[in-house]
């Protein structure tokens, strides 16, 4: 996936994959979502995934939502809260570019 926001180019498939938070639910649920936190090569990171149409990642159409894909940035601390969501061993939170902190 990739996506030009304000000027600065996101792209999925280049980035690296921190973590993916798989939906509980099935894919044939309307709330059912995959998000992956990822971090640039320069550092930026940035949430991207799909989901269906009551989700996350919906596309919304004239004639209602529907399942879609996309890419967001965030800012390092919400990268890094998003990291400790999702449980990151201590390895990976220093390989994806979080500096030591309490607990970690």
């Amino acid at each position: 996936m990739r996506k030009v926001i304000n000027g600065k180019t996101y792209r999925s498939h280049t980035a690296r994959l921190i973590v993916t938070v798989p939906s509980p639910l099935p894919k044939t649920n309307n709330k059912w979502h995959e998000t992956g936190l990822y971090r640039t090569q320069r550092g930026a990171y940035s949430l991207a995934g799909e989901s269906g149409p009551r989700s996350r990642w919906a596309k919304v159409t004239p004639h209602g939502a529907i399942r879609g894909k996309g890419i967001e940035p965030i800012s390092k601390n919400e990268a890094l809260a998003y990291a400790k969501d999702a449980g990151l061993s201590r390895d990976k939170f220093a390989r994806a570019g979080f500096e030591r902190v309490e607990g970690y």
